[in-house]
């Protein structure tokens, strides 16, 4: 309990620390658009759509198998890609529950099937959901997908969350090093939504060292989205496309910013590069903390599996 109380008193130094600085991370729908591939995005969550585009664009009835236990079949859809907004075919799948980690994609349709390596799409844990209370969020055994090449996925679901908002993450005795290169925040249709190494994250996070056996700490300043909010709530403009919601009736591409995927490319300390498949379990802890406004404190904790009681008790 001491050595939690300490850790909780340490995040909260950071996030006092932020207090002072504007929050400037990039917002809104003005993101590059993601880039061209065969699949996209290149990680899933159970129940995210995966977006398959073959490569001879033909319509008609696709199966799609995801890894050796999944098989479904669809028909493909005539859609614009968020890529270059062309009408394309795309075969739209709901990712299933499957083990984290690399997972092959291979798609049989009407015209020549296509296959997707494990080196280019990973299978990700559900998402943390996070609430827009002042307080610390623990995931107890929680276990992370690692890619093929080594990255650490965290998916976050931060719907909830519209005031100005600082996050303080780390990993409970799973001691991962990185630096503001090694990160980068994605959102689950694709976009690359913020680099640390840019201009505009300036003075909106910090990394540090709360001390083994833990990773290293992120702090992230997330401005309000109120405003943004109320930009997509009328008819014209950046009002959602009826048919579409990925695009606005102005025309131009919708971007999600609720759901979210923190991609860290790190080292474990003593041991190397986190290898593929998934982490060892670990307790996932994230504060937040209303910049703006005031809430009451809430701190809960989440039962992220069984596995770990069962080891312990074998």
């Amino acid at each position: 309990m001491r050595i939690r109380c300490l850790m909780l008193l340490s995040a909260l130094t950071a996030i006092a620390a932020l207090h002072s600085q504007p929050a400037e991370a990039g917002c809104g729908c003005a993101k590059p658009p993601p880039p061209a591939a065969v699949v996209r995005p290149a990680f899933a969550s159970p129940g995210d759509t995966i977006t398959l585009f073959p490569p001879d664009n033909r319509s008609g009835t696709y199966e799609v198998r995801i890894g050796d236990n999944y098989k479904t079949t669809t028909n493909a859809v005539w859609k614009r890609d968020l890529t270059d907004a062309t009408y394309k075919w795309q075969v739209q799948v709901k990712a299933p529950q499957l083990r984290i980690g690399p997972t092959y994609i291979y798609v049989k349709g009407p015209g020549r099937d296509f296959f997707v390596s494990s080196n280019d799409f990973t299978m990700m844990q559900a998402p943390l959901t996070l609430q827009e209370v002042n307080g610390e969020t623990l995931a107890k055994c929680y276990s992370a997908a690692v890619t093929a090449n080594n990255i650490v996925l965290l998916p976050l679901d931060i719907t909830a969350i519209t005031d100005r908002m600082i996050f303080n993450g780390l990993g409970e005795s799973f001691p991962l090093l990185f630096n503001a290169t090694d990160v980068m925040i994605y959102n689950t249709q694709g976009f690359l939504m913020q680099l640390l190494t840019t201009p505009n994250a300036v003075g909106i996070w910090e990394i540090e060292d709360y001390g083994q056996p833990d990773s290293l700490a992120l702090t992230y300043d997330r401005h309000e989205f109120n405003t943004y909010l109320d930009m997509h709530a009328h008819t014209g403009g950046y009002g959602l496309d009826p048919n579409d919601p990925a695009w606005h009736t102005d025309g131009t591409y919708h971007v999600d910013h609720n759901h979210l995927v923190l991609a860290i490319k790190g080292t474990v300390e003593n041991q190397g590069p986190p290898a593929p498949g998934k982490t060892p379990a670990f307790d996932f802890s994230i504060v937040t903390a209303l910049a703006d406004t005031t809430a009451p404190t809430s701190n809960r904790t989440i039962v992220w599996s069984n596995a770990c009681a069962t080891s312990t008790a074998n």
